[in-house]
């Protein structure tokens, strides 16, 4: 199992950090790939990582799922990119995962994946998520898509993702290993 993140400046690190190092514990490869093309994104609170590779072409092919932190300006910058739109498209229309956190459930919004799709964000986003139902629910799964709502549910967020691509058995396996709720 792979999972693809897609970085951009401004992210949420608890968003970021929180699945990548539950998907690294579950097994899961993950791969950063820069929105900018710059090998460095920094994090909304200055957080700074090196990416993998320039998102502009990649070959994605490989991956099983796509992730998209939250963060305000990470997601602005995520919805700037017709590469992001393409590779989130590309993914659900191939019935691969799509996952998306706080605010990045906008991000498949604009990009048209959410229209007969139940969803979440985060809650002063809620007016521009268009989607076919709204729900409160702290993560929702809806066919190949997740979302969550915030920085405060990127652990469950995590788990649901890696019950997701490798089972419920290996997500209540890492739950027990981090000591979660």
């Amino acid at each position: 199992m792979q999972v693809l993140f897609l970085m951009a400046d401004g992210f949420e690190e608890t968003e970021f950090v929180t699945p990548f190092d539950y998907f690294q514990r579950a097994g899961i490869q993950v791969a950063l790939a820069s929105v900018s093309g710059a090998s460095q994104v920094c994090g909304a609170h200055g957080l700074k990582i090196e990416a993998d590779f320039a998102l502009k072409g990649a070959d994605i092919r490989p991956f099983d799922a796509v992730c998209l932190p939250g963060g305000g300006p990470g997601v602005q910058n995520l919805k700037a990119s017709d590469a992001v739109e393409a590779v989130v498209r590309q993914f659900y229309g191939e019935k691969k995962w799509v996952f998306a956190i706080c605010a990045a459930p906008l991000v498949l919004s604009k990009a048209g994946i959410l229209g007969d799709r139940r969803a979440t964000c985060f809650p002063g986003c809620v007016g521009e998520l268009v989607c076919k139902e709204f729900s409160e629910d702290r993560v929702v799964v809806d066919a190949n898509v997740v979302t969550s709502r915030g920085a405060g549910t990127a652990e469950e967020f995590a788990f649901e993702c890696i019950a997701q691509l490798g089972g419920r058995d290996l997500a209540e396996k890492i739950r027990h290993q981090v000591v979660a709720r």
